[in-house]
């Protein structure tokens, strides 16, 4: 496979038999695939990516004011902004040479992880970069999210709102990464959720990278489509029927910065994943926790980057 297979979410909202079959092949062969037809308009995806590079062009000792180590939720890891060589997903790189602004679904703080507000900036110091976001999270998590899931469900021969009670509150790490002119890297590493929702800025160079079954291929940008990658708890779930793809980003275009937008995308947090065709049981909460050990403490890498070196 040379390039990513293009699936369409409003066929896959038909149950379209013939895309359903070729998302069962496209997730059993690559877990990557790029999705078409999703209903995201461009008009808030382009605010969203503008509103975030003036956010990353700001002083540094304003973006601090929002630095991971002020933020409430636990842990507090998974919000807010992280600076140039701030993460590491895979030993082979080290820190990434990029920027990274971290969020989540708003909601009451809890006792549960990566349950909470986020302290993001205000209009006063970064306009229109809060509202963009939950905006645009709002159309990724009700337009996006449910029928993907639907059309998963019915790829794996089960009903379609098989995955319907695990995700009344789902939990989610959405991202905007600020990838520097010339330099800008992500480790060769594995998603951690279900599925990753990828929205990259447009450019014809492409940045990322995936592993398929053969070989290393660009991922170049195809316009009006998001790029989606399925994540390791989902391989764990269907028990490898499914696999969640190795994939890393070399920004080498040396004349522009670049903007993507991830949303990773899990059950709710207190879900007991039962993979298939075992009595086994693994706890969500419990990967997404490790995962984050992994990255920000022991420095192990992302997901299942210590395969990968």
């Amino acid at each position: 496979m040379k390039s990513l297979p293009i699936i369409s979410l409003s066929e896959l909202e038909k149950a379209s038999p013939q895309e359903i079959k070729k998302l069962y092949d496209v997730c059993y062969e690559h877990g990557f695939f790029y999705l078409k037809e999703h209903g995201v308009s461009s008009e808030i995806i382009n605010r969203t990516i503008e509103a975030s590079r003036n956010f990353f062009e700001l002083p540094e000792d304003v973006k601090l004011n929002y630095r991971q180590d002020i933020q409430k939720v636990y842990p507090k890891t998974c919000r807010g902004y992280v600076p140039l060589y701030g993460e590491f997903l895979n030993k082979e790189i080290g820190f990434d040479p990029k920027q990274v602004f971290d969020l989540g679904i708003e909601r009451p703080l809890s006792e549960e992880p990566f349950t909470g507000p986020t302290v993001i900036p205000d209009d006063s110091v970064a306009p229109g970069f809060a509202s963009s976001h939950y905006q645009l999270q709002k159309e990724i998590m009700t337009k996006v999210t449910p029928k993907l899931l639907k059309g998963l469900a019915l790829a794996l021969g089960l009903e379609a709102n098989f995955f319907d009670r695990y995700f009344t509150e789902p939990t989610l790490i959405q991202r905007t990464i600020y990838y520097p002119a010339g330099m800008g890297k992500a480790g060769k590493h594995t998603d951690n959720g279900i599925f990753t929702v990828l929205i990259q800025e447009y450019f014809p160079q492409p940045s990322l990278r995936v592993h398929t079954k053969e070989e290393w291929i660009d991922a170049p940008c195809v316009e009006d489509a998001f790029v989606i990658n399925l994540g390791d708890l989902l391989q764990m779930w269907t028990k490898g029927l499914f696999v969640s793809t190795p994939h890393e980003v070399f920004h080498s275009n040396s004349d522009a910065t670049r903007i993507s937008i991830p949303f990773f995308v899990y059950p709710n947090i207190d879900t007991i994943i039962e993979p298939f065709g075992t009595t086994e049981k693994i706890s969500s909460k419990e990967v997404m926790l490790k995962n984050f050990v992994s990255i920000w403490e022991t420095h192990e890498g992302a997901g299942r980057a210590k395969e990968l070196v």
